[in-house]
């Protein structure tokens, strides 16, 4: 069939408004419907669930409700850092409008493997250390959120007040954990300050914790140190377990876990951190660029004692401690 050039030519700008129309059309239905979001953590305990709770408050207080307006795919490690990539592949394949990361190694994995997905990171302790930046204004354009990093000055002053001339403290982590590598730097410092030996030894899964727990009550030390690592947190249980048979007190810097079996915790209240990182997520969710949104720092610090754990092994809280417990 011939085609006269003047037909062509209405055939060219018919074809050309259609495409336009159904772009349009397209931008409209994505504008009004859902905004989907892809929540990944290390794995489920109690401290991610109260930074979940902040995080979702926060998003809803800026308009995005769970199961609303906003569709939400979670998923989690299952406690195994060699989890994580596929997962935030997962999430770049299904072309969510937003990551969400809770702890270090979900942020790491999800700067690396989502360079072109916007994401908002919380319940992480140096975003930094993370490989999300050089610094809370230099960092990687499409990244955002709060770090909370742990008072590790406060820990060792606790320790110091709690177990009298204190010569060595014992510590579990895994040494693939940013967060914890930088936060053992830090203290490794301090204790050393004070003339306090810190025996670390790590663990690189969940199924390592306890004995490496065993082996650092076996170092000559007087107390057992754990910050937030996460691999440390899933066997937390098992540390306890060699704490309470060495007859060592363990002073811990998440306050969920205390009542587990830590003689005391000073450490972050993280629901305050999950509500400022809903908050970050919902300014992305609502079209800001993550490239201006300089990383926030949020710490609530909070002193919880266990009374049960301190009457076992003798040790009586001063009144002063007490008082600041319960403020």
């Amino acid at each position: 069939m011939n085609v006269s050039p003047l037909s062509r030519r209405r055939m060219i700008i018919q074809s050309a408004g259609a495409a336009l129309a159904l772009a349009g059309c397209r931008r409209s239905t994505r504008g009004s419907g859902k905004s989907r979001v892809g929540l990944l953590y290390f794995a489920p305990e109690a401290g991610a669930e109260l930074c979940m709770k902040g995080l979702f408050d926060g998003l809803a207080q800026q308009g995005f409700v769970k199961d609303q307006n906003m569709e939400v795919i979670a998923s989690h490690a299952q406690g195994e850092i060699s989890n994580i990539p596929m997962l935030v592949q997962n999430f770049v394949t299904q072309g969510v409008d937003l990551i969400i990361t809770l702890t270090t190694p979900c942020l790491t994995a999800a700067c690396t493997a989502a360079r072109n997905t916007h994401i908002a990171f919380t319940y992480c302790y140096d975003p930094v250390a993370a490989g999300a930046g050089k610094s809370s204004t230099d960092h990687l354009p499409n990244v955002t959120g709060v770090g909370s990093f742990p008072p590790v000055e406060e820990t060792v002053d606790l320790i110091q007040k709690l177990v009298p001339h204190v010569k060595a403290v014992g510590t579990v982590y895994n040494s693939s954990e940013a967060n914890s590598v930088k936060v053992i730097s830090v203290a490794r410092d301090i204790f050393r300050k004070r003339g306090i030996a810190l025996q670390e030894v790590t663990a690189t899964n969940t199924s390592e914790v306890y004995q490496s727990a065993q082996v650092a009550c076996y170092r000559n030390v007087q107390a057992m140190w754990v910050t937030g690592d996460n691999t440390a947190l899933q066997s937390f249980d098992a540390i306890v377990k060699a704490t309470s048979a060495a007859k060592l007190p363990l002073i811990i810097n998440d306050p969920e876990f205390t009542s587990r079996g830590a003689l005391a915790c000073v450490g972050i209240g993280w629901y305050p951190a999950g509500r400022a990182g809903g908050v970050l997520a919902a300014r992305l969710l609502k079209g800001e660029d993550p490239a201006g949104i300089p990383f926030q720092q949020v710490v609530e610090q909070k002193l919880v004692l266990n009374q049960n754990i301190a009457a076992k092994l003798g040790i009586n809280f001063p009144p002063e401690m007490e008082k600041a417990a319960q403020a």
